[in-house]
């Protein structure tokens, strides 16, 4: 990790904040409010737009010099009540942030007191006290503690997808395979989840963890709640790693499954010519990523990981002994690494084109939802794009 004592290059890790927002926007007729300066809101949506993530309304108290001396929770429950009266929402998602959380500011009592239609969801997403996984977290586990209903018979063909974090192709592409075991989606957390599904939540025989980063906690919370089992699974990309999601499912549930009604598109790989290829990822799509590509004769010469993760050794042994695995590294270390390797191909999002570009390298860009990357087609897509690339 290239930094020193006083200065870091340009963080890969974003605040709490960034993390409360990407996860709140994607909850439907949702108004999310931030109690701090408009700085925060507004960059945080920018680089959401730049990423292409579903729009959702966010606002803001723009909390200035003298709200930071005495105070704003008196403007902050005005604002709940005006924007719910206006906005006519669901679910209101109330954030601190870094500035409302050092003078104290208690957004809680501000959405106790607050007299609303809408379902309000108070959140501390200050940066200072975590990083966006986090604020991943916290969100995922607020919106279900807060709104889920009381408990419900289970349905035994019913499951949950926590972690979910883009609706999407990936998420039609899941519920597709989850169909071939006679299952159906109750509720995705947060994509794309309505106020109806999180109070129905309870209802289901299993939740499925599909990012354990974002949805361990919210699952941990279901279970000692509703009873409800809950299983980390690995993310499906390409055919190979669809059978064993749904094997893995099928067996939480006890109920059997045919891997062979799992179709293969992607055909055999090339491998006369060694393609060096730098995953730069979190570590649930790294970890399957890597063994997709690994399994069709591409296994990455570079992994880049966000942030440190307990199953970092498992990425390391799915991506095979050739492979480097970086976490957290600074930029002049990602690019020294990147010339080191010769890489070929860069498959990363937005955070990596300067760098790809600047050095003449491809990019695909497989973490922001517009490509299909689920299934038994998304990973042939994801082969196809490497042959067009290299």
């Amino acid at each position: 990790m290239s930094t020193s004592r006083c200065v870091t290059e340009i963080p890969r890790i974003t605040c709490s904040l960034f993390g409360a927002i990407k996860a709140a926007a994607t909850l439907k007729n949702t108004v999310i409010l931030v109690h701090g300066p408009k700085g925060c809101v507004y960059h945080v949506n920018y680089i959401l737009g730049l990423r292409g993530d579903r729009h959702c309304p966010v606002y803001c108290t723009c909390m200035d010099e003298h709200d930071v001396v005495f105070g704003a929770e008196e403007r902050l429950r005005e604002a709940i009540e005006d924007l719910d009266a206006r906005k006519n929402p669901e679910i209101l998602v109330v954030l601190s942030c870094c500035a409302s959380g050092i003078i104290g500011e208690d957004v809680q009592n501000a959405c106790r007191v607050a007299r609303t239609r809408s379902k309000v969801v108070g959140i501390d997403a200050g940066g200072f006290a975590d990083d966006f996984t986090g604020g991943y977290a916290r969100t995922l586990h607020a919106i279900v503690s807060e709104l889920a209903g009381p408990a419900e018979r289970q349905d035994p063909r019913r499951v949950n997808l926590l972690g979910m974090l883009r609706a999407g192709p990936d998420l039609q592409e899941i519920r597709r395979l989850l169909s071939l075991l006679g299952l159906f989606t109750g509720a995705v957390i947060p994509a794309g989840a309505s106020y109806d599904e999180i109070r129905c939540i309870g209802a289901a025989s299993l939740n499925i963890v599909v990012c354990e980063t974002a949805g361990t906690e919210a699952a941990r919370y279901l279970q000692e709640k509703f009873k409800t089992p809950y299983i980390r699974t690995v993310y499906p990309i390409g055919a190979e790693l669809s059978r064993r999601f749904l094997v893995d499912i099928a067996s939480a549930l006890g109920i059997s499954f045919l891997p062979a009604l799992v179709d293969d598109p992607a055909g055999n790989h090339d491998t006369s010519r060694r393609i060096r290829i730098a995953l730069f990822s979190g570590p649930t799509r790294a970890l399957a990523l890597g063994r997709f590509l690994s399994s069709h004769g591409l296994s990455p010469a570079i992994i880049i990981l966000d942030f440190e993760n307990p199953f970092t050794d498992e990425i390391r042994g799915a991506a095979g002994n050739e492979c480097t695995v970086l976490v957290s590294p600074g930029w002049d270390e990602i690019e020294d690494a990147l010339n080191a390797h010769r890489v070929d191909l860069v498959l990363g999002g937005l955070m990596e084109r300067p760098i790809a570009a600047r050095l003449g390298i491809p990019l695909i860009d497989v973490m922001h939802g517009s490509l299909m990357t689920a299934g038994p087609e998304g990973g042939a897509a994801i082969l196809r794009l490497i042959r067009e690339h290299t």
